[in-house]
């Protein structure tokens, strides 16, 4: 990681992080300038996070904004910088201008939520089979984390919240997740929501 800077705005923070580079004056202005857009929404937001990554030949952005009660994520990546700055704030503005007149009426709602117990799978250490002896040592590594056999290491809670579908696929939207869990307000059971290759959403569910 390389520079990061935080500055507090009107109340609301930006941090900028870079990653594989330096992160200049002229960069970071022009992040600030960008963001500057979005300041019409400023009495909803918290705190905004943008991490550029500058790779050979890609370069990416990516912003979280905490808007009300949610998430708001948007990436974008090109072979510039500027440019995917430009791509990520032009997707941030869409998605809060979307939805940011439900985002306001459920804002002081008291959703009902539900604590679930998620098991999570990491990668095991030991077992593993040689991958290639031929291949140099940082490259084996990275195959040996990428294939390795996952085990339950930890049980964690995943709170489940009483959503409309079509609030859940704006949550999914907004956050960029590949799927969410939620109880139906319309017939109050269980699904799950995801996000298809296509960018498109699916449905699941669950049984009693």
């Amino acid at each position: 990681m390389g520079k990061s800077a935080k500055f507090e705005m009107e109340g609301y923070s930006i941090e900028i992080h870079a990653k594989n580079f330096a992160l200049s004056d002229a960069i970071r202005d022009y992040v600030l300038e960008k963001i500057s857009r979005i300041e019409r929404f400023s009495k909803d937001i918290l705190d905004i996070d943008v991490v550029l990554d500058v790779q050979k030949l890609e370069h990416s952005v990516v912003m979280l904004l905490k808007f009300l009660h949610i998430k708001i994520r948007s990436q974008a990546s090109t072979d510039s910088i500027y440019s995917a700055i430009d791509k990520a704030t032009d997707r941030l503005v869409r998605l809060v201008t979307k939805y940011k007149s439900q985002l306001q009426e459920h804002h002081h709602v008291n959703m009902g939520t539900i604590d679930l117990n998620v098991n999570v799978l990491e990668p095991q250490r030991d077992d593993l089979k040689e991958i290639n002896t031929a291949i140099e040592e940082e490259n084996w590594r990275r195959d040996q984390a990428l294939y390795a056999i996952h085990e339950v290491t930890k049980t964690e809670t995943l709170r489940v919240r009483m959503l409309t579908q079509e609030e859940a696929i704006m949550n999914m939207e907004l956050s960029g997740n590949h799927f969410i869990i939620y109880k139906s307000e319309e017939n109050q059971k269980y699904k799950v929501i995801y996000r298809r290759g296509d960018d498109s959403f699916g449905l699941i569910e669950l049984p009693e």
